[in-house]
C-alpha cells in the first residue's frame, strides 16, 4: 500500500468520510467473530453489519463459517488489509449479498471461501486477486454462481483444486487466464454442467495433478477445448 493510500485510510478511519456510523472497531479475527455472533443473535440472520469497522483486520478466516442461514449486509466492509479469507463464508447456504466493491487485493488464501454457498452469485468482476496463491474449493457447490471472472489475474495461484466443482450454472470465459504457476488442477470443473469455455491455450506446463479436471462437466464433451496436457483423459 503506497503512502497516499495509507493517509486516505487513516483519514477515513478517524473522520469517517464514508458516512458510515461505525459502532464496533475490532482489531483481531476473534474480536470480529464475537461481534458478528452477538449481532446475529440480537438482530437475526439478515442483520446489517456495515456498522463494524473492519479496516484493521488482516484475517477474515471463518468469520461466518457454519452460519447456514446468514444473509446479512456486509457490502461496505473495508477488507483492504485482509490477507486470509479462507472458509470465510463456508456453509453459508443462504448467503447472496453484494461483495462487488470489496478490496481483496492483499488477499493470499481464498480456499473454501464460498464453500457450499448455494445461492451466492455476487458480481466479482473487478476483484483484484493478483496476490492470491490458493483457490482450493473456493466456489465448491455454488450452484447459482455464474459471474464473469474473465479479468481476474491469477498468475500467482498454485492450487486450483476443486475451485468450481459443483458450480452447475457457471460458464464464464476463462480463456485468457494465466494459470502458468498452477500445479494442482484436480476436480477444478468437476460436475460443472454448464461450463464449456475454451481452455485449450492455457499454459499448464507446471501442472502436477489434474485428475477429474473436467469430469461430468459440459466441457468433457469438447475435449479440444481442454488443455492438451489433460486432454487424453477425455478422448
Amino acid at each position: 500500500m503506497n503512502k497516499l493510500n495509507k493517509i486516505k485510510k487513516l483519514l477515513e478511519s478517524n473522520y469517517n468520510f464514508k458516512n458510515i456510523n461505525y459502532e464496533y472497531f475490532p482489531k483481531t479475527n476473534e474480536e470480529l467473530k464475537k461481534i458478528v455472533d452477538n449481532l446475529i443473535k440480537q438482530y437475526g440472520n439478515s442483520v446489517d453489519l456495515n456498522n463494524i469497522n473492519v479496516s484493521n483486520i488482516d484475517d477474515f478466516s471463518k468469520v461466518f463459517q457454519f452460519k447456514y442461514y446468514f444473509n446479512g449486509n456486509v457490502s461496505k466492509w473495508d477488507t483492504s488489509n485482509g490477507k486470509f479469507f479462507y472458509s470465510m463464508f463456508k456453509y453459508c447456504e443462504r448467503f447472496n449479498q453484494d461483495l462487488s466493491k470489496w478490496d481483496v487485493s492483499n488477499g493470499e488464501n481464498f480456499y473454501y471461501f464460498f464453500y457450499k454457498c448455494k445461492k451466492f452469485n455476487s458480481d466479482l468482476f473487478y476483484w483484484n486477486v493478483s496476490n492470491a496463491n490458493n483457490f482450493i474449493y473456493m466456489f465448491y457447490t455454488c450452484e447459482n454462481f455464474n459471474t464473469d471472472l474473465s479479468r481476474w489475474n491469477v498468475f500467482n495461484v498454485k492450487n486450483f483444486s476443486g475451485m468450481f466443482s459443483g458450480c452447475k450454472n457457471f460458464n464464464a470465459d476463462l480463456s485468457q487466464w494465466d494459470v502458468s504457476a498452477g500445479e494442482y488442477f484436480d476436480f477444478m470443473f468437476y460436475n460443472c454442467k454448464s461450463f464449456n469455455a475454451d481452455l485449450s491455450k492455457w499454459n499448464v506446463t507446471n501442472a502436477k495433478y489434474w485428475k477429474n479436471f473436467a469430469t461430468d462437466s459440459l466441457l468433457e464433451k469438447y475435449p479440444e477445448r481442454i488443455p492438451e496436457k489433460f486432454r487424453e483423459d477425455y478422448l
